[in-house]
């Protein structure tokens, strides 16, 4: 439990508090204290910083996952399901697979018997 409350907070430090941080650094050598507090007047501040700072959150990130793999980019917890494969799904797809072949077996000769038979009626002009 320990280790996925520290997974956790790494994932908020590196996805939430990061480009929240670079946001306030970004306005803050931009714009100074008064852009900061422009910001911070602002409807929804927080979204506001994390956007300014992403940009440049993904850089550090990107040069953290060089030093350390997955530490920048932390691994998040998936979930996968696969569908059972029913038997009656193999037998038709078997039966659609070997009738298509038998279609094409059948085509194959009446091109073969139209071929023989019409080489005779070409003139050789």
């Amino acid at each position: 439990m320990a280790k996925d409350q520290l997974r956790d907070l790494h994932l908020f430090a590196m996805e939430s508090a990061l480009p929240f941080g670079m946001g306030v650094i970004n306005n803050a050598k931009t714009g100074g204290l008064k852009k900061i507090i422009d910001v911070c007047r602002s409807n929804d501040p927080f979204s506001e910083f994390q956007f300014d700072g992403e940009a440049t959150a993904k850089t550090v990130r990107n040069k953290i996952d060089e030093l350390v793999p997955g530490l920048g980019y932390p691994v998040v917890p998936v979930e996968v399901t696969s569908e059972d494969d029913y038997p009656d799904n193999e037998i038709n797809d078997q039966d659609n697979l070997v009738s298509t072949l038998n279609r094409i077996d059948n085509q194959l000769d009446q091109l073969r018997h139209y071929f023989s038979k019409g080489s005779n009626n070409f003139d050789d002009k």
